[in-house]
């Protein structure tokens, strides 16, 4: 993750990022300029500004996931089963998503060139990308196809819907027989423009506006979200950026909590060799009884669900580099874990909605006889500590004093591997308030992610759904076998189910 080069003088300026010289700020507050190999992307949009409200020059960080989103990788997206009362309408589906467009001016925003820099744009005539498929539309084909050509034509938000089968299962048998019209949705948006959470609260709205649409209801013209710039963001950064450079102890403290050698996973289990490339994803839902006793033991025992789900994680690593044959007396388990950045704004208002993505690198080292509850106690201890002490923060700024053209570096090159996982947590997934007119229910939701030429080799999206945790495995193919990524999948929920005992209050 990490190439501590000589550190930077301090930064005081607005960052700009221009397609020949792309420039990233240590504060966003200055110009930094390297010469650039990429070709301004795709450069027909840089030539349309009809209709185009332009907002402000695009910063460093939707600058980088825009040009890894365009080589394929750092793509998540949510799936959700819809059941509807009636066959679902495409005109409809499509009102609803104008009415969440026009409620969340994020959906509008675009990523284009003006005059060799690039802006943040408002395309203000933008209908958001949907299409209805077909029923014989494979789902997971589709969501690769979606995931590997990126945002190239200013569609930064996707949604697609698939009709199922008479006879797919449904995961709420229950309301099956009044519901039993069944549709697959997938949505997806630049990570620049959101993050997990926003997103999550936007699959939300969109439910809640379809049923609305059908129901012939009233939409009004409230905003629910807004988007600014990160102008607090930037200021934070700045901060931390003087401070490690006054500060060489604390300086050389951060660099160190980084890792920066081979993870324990493929120490046991070598990369594989692949033809292509590519992510590949499982998904695991634990039962309603198993949930309910694993969230009463982290309150006993004073830890979050976070803390303990990672503790599981740590704890199924070391038992499968154990199983072969890897036998050493305490174990070096290193996770990536994204924050949100809106954890130490005081000023931006709630109903921001960007991408603020941060991510915590912590080393954890594991005994092999450690009780499960205390250790997962030491790991809430050393997380809490690291977020209250702003080390995400900190992390992030010294990787842009040691590599400047850290965006653009990972596009041309992605980093080595040197986590064992990344892990995702949005909590509970929120879902619309159940009305007795509804004529459409979410009965599933998935989240996935495209890890691949990025810096994860797996990363863990957690969640909770109905009342059961729910967790999915993204794996990059080139970094962790199919086999692997099983058994991984499969033990975290080993772990899990036998901590799950109340006995061990």
């Amino acid at each position: 993750m990490t190439l501590w080069l000589r550190p930077l003088s301090r930064i005081r300026v607005p960052f700009l990022a221009s397609a020949g010289r792309l420039h990233f700020p240590l504060g966003a507050r200055h110009d930094l300029s390297g010469e650039s190999g990429l070709r301004p992307y795709p450069p027909s949009r840089a030539l349309s500004s009809v209709n185009v409200k332009w907002l402000w020059p695009v910063d460093r960080e939707a600058l980088s996931f825009h040009l890894i989103h365009n080589l394929g990788s750092r793509m998540g997206l949510f799936h959700l089963t819809l059941n509807a009362k009636n066959p679902l309408k495409t005109e409809d589906v499509e009102e609803a998503l104008f009415h969440l467009q026009r409620k969340n001016p994020t959906m509008r925003v675009d990523l284009r060139l003006r005059e060799n820099t690039w802006w943040f744009c408002d395309q203000e005539e933008k209908k958001v990308d949907f299409k209805m498929l077909s029923e014989d539309t494979n789902s997971m084909e589709d969501f690769h196809r979606l995931c590997e050509q990126g945002f190239p034509d200013g569609n930064t938000w996707v949604f697609r819907m698939i009709p199922r089968q008479k006879d797919a299962p449904c995961a709420m048998p229950e309301v099956k027989e009044d519901f039993p019209y069944q549709y697959d949705l997938h949505m997806t948006g630049h990570h620049g423009l959101s993050d997990g959470l926003s997103v999550s609260l936007l699959v939300k709205r969109m439910v809640e506006l379809l049923n609305d649409v059908i129901l012939g209801r009233h939409i009004s013209d409230e905003l629910t979200s807004r988007f600014l710039p990160r102008e607090e963001l930037w200021e934070i950064e700045s901060r931390i950026t003087k401070k490690l450079e006054e500060d060489p102890r604390r300086h050389d403290y951060v660099r160190e909590t980084i890792p920066d050698s081979t993870p324990l996973l493929l120490q046991a289990f070598p990369r594989p060799s692949v033809d292509r490339v590519t992510s590949r994803i499982l998904s695991r839902t634990v039962d309603l009884e198993a949930t309910q006793n694993f969230q009463k033991l982290c309150k006993a025992h004073g830890v979050t669900i976070n803390s303990a789900f990672t503790a599981a994680i740590n704890t199924a690593i070391v038992r499968l580099v154990q199983r072969s044959g890897i036998s050493q007396q305490s174990y070096r388990i290193a996770s990536n874990h994204l924050v949100s950045a809106l954890r130490y704004l005081k000023q931006t208002p709630p109903d921001i909605m960007g991408g603020y993505a941060l991510f915590l690198s912590h080393v954890s080292r594991m005994n092999h006889t450690s009780n499960f509850w205390e250790y997962s106690k030491e790991v809430h201890r050393e997380l809490k500590g690291a977020l209250q002490s702003e080390l995400p923060l900190e992390q992030k700024m010294a990787c842009v004093m040691a590599q400047p053209n850290l965006a653009e570096d990972w596009a041309r090159n992605p980093p080595k591997v040197v986590h064992d996982y990344g892990i995702t947590n949005i909590a509970h997934f929120p879902m619309p308030e159940r009305r007795a007119d509804d004529q459409v229910l979410v009965t599933n939701v998935s989240s996935t992610a495209m890890v691949h030429k990025y810096i994860h080799m797996v990363l863990f999206l957690v969640y909770t759904f109905r009342g059961r945790s729910n967790y999915a495995i993204s794996y990059a193919t080139d970094y962790i076998a199919d086999e692997t990524a099983r058994m991984l999948a499969d033990e975290v929920m080993s772990v899990y189910r036998e901590v799950s005992d109340l006995k061990s209050i």
